[in-house]
């Protein structure tokens, strides 16, 4: 067995914002569940420390944390994007663009055009809290020992706000319900921002569309715990200049959306210099000296290293795409709005199949897996 390998293996997983492009995330968490499902079976413990997410990322988490065990998860999965599919049309050139006219249980547009002057969004999002209430057990949600923490921005304050299941100083506490998750994914001016108490929020991606810090505070700092993790970036860096307004706002999505993960990943070397640093230091501290507040912001720290470890399932990762046997090519830029059935299923199997490839080869190293599984 690889040297790196521990008793115990946490897995955190981060999913980010993106429309349809979730549904790359829902073949990923497939294939994810899957091999531990496999790490199982040979006789390790894993456990799935987090799911963070954002938008559509956290509708996805919903449905992972909010399951009986990972067989569920992969059913509510299956049965939320079977409801948002728009299905395939004989003038399948236009799938792409149905979804501005509405998708059945996530939205829908608003009819009071005589009040046109005062919308401040122009769809209505309440069909998709019936739609989290039927595909997410949010009993077995807010009871899970998986951290559950989605993002919102309070649309008055601006502040970044967390709804989680294990509630923390400074976040907002209590049960975790249907329009927590909605906030999550309320994206002006399409979508309307929601209530919640005397708070209206709209989309954390806004302000940050990858929740890595919430789901590495979520790692236990027990030493003989090997800690992975996983990050879905859904956005790809290249792409052929815009030819109109909509798809000038389809690529200020994209970049907008997916670079802070990127350049997370590359300040991810000198935080794991500095951390080398502290330890090197504190390895020098006479035991006389060292306090248990010191050993407590030591092991604080070491969680951090994780961040160099990030296992980055990225669509703009050539070498990736072409191990996984996808093509290079960049989807049009209104795959954002893609919810036709053959959409989500094109981006579920390639998702799957990224994600197999990457993580297979990532548990192999950590030696979870047998090398020749």
């Amino acid at each position: 067995m690889d040297t790196l390998a521990k008793d115990k293996v946490e897995i955190g997983l981060v999913l980010q914002g993106g429309g349809a492009l979730g549904a790359y995330e829902f073949g990923a968490i497939e294939a994810l569940l899957k091999l531990m499902d496999d790490i199982d079976r040979a006789g390790r413990a894993v456990t799935l420390a987090a799911v963070t997410g954002v938008s559509i990322g956290a509708i996805n988490a919903a449905c992972v944390v909010g399951a009986a065990d990972r067989a569920d998860a992969r059913r509510r999965l299956q049965e939320l994007w079977s409801e948002l599919s728009l299905g395939n049309h004989w003038w399948g050139i236009a799938d792409h663009d149905l979804a501005l006219f509405g998708v059945h249980g996530f939205y829908k547009p608003r009819y009071d055009y005589w009040d046109v002057l005062n919308w401040m969004n122009f769809y209505d999002t309440s069909p998709m809290l019936e739609t989290l209430k039927n595909h997410v057990d949010f009993a077995a949600l807010n009871a899970s020992p998986t951290a559950f923490v989605v993002t919102a921005v309070d649309l008055s304050s601006g502040e970044l706000t967390r709804f989680r299941n294990h509630g923390r100083e400074g976040d907002q506490q209590g049960e975790i319900k249907p329009q927590h998750v909605l906030a999550s994914g309320s994206l002006p001016p399409g979508f309307p921002a929601t209530p919640i108490g005397d708070r209206t929020f709209w989309d954390g991606g806004i302000v940050d569309n990858t929740p890595l810090g919430d789901a590495i505070e979520a790692f236990s700092g027990a030493a003989d715990v090997d800690r992975i993790l996983v990050v879905m970036n859904l956005f790809r860096n290249k792409r052929a200049a815009p030819k109109n307004m909509i798809e000038v706002n389809d690529r200020l999505s994209e970049l907008r959306y997916g670079n802070r993960l990127r350049q997370d990943g590359a300040n991810a070397a000198v935080i794991n210099e500095l951390l080398q640093t502290i330890e090197a230091l504190s390895a020098s501290v006479p035991e006389s000296a060292r306090t248990p507040d010191l050993d407590r912001r030591l092991t604080q720290a070491q969680r951090f290293k994780t961040l160099g470890a990030i296992t980055n399932i990225d669509l703009a990762d050539s070498d990736l795409v072409k191990a996984a046997g996808l093509s290079e090519e960049a989807e049009d830029s209104s795959a954002f709005r893609d919810f036709s059935a053959a959409g989500i299923e094109r981006r579920r199997s390639a998702g799957y199949r990224l994600a197999h490839v990457k993580l297979d080869e990532v548990f192999k190293s950590h030696g979870l897996l047998p090398a020749l599984h």
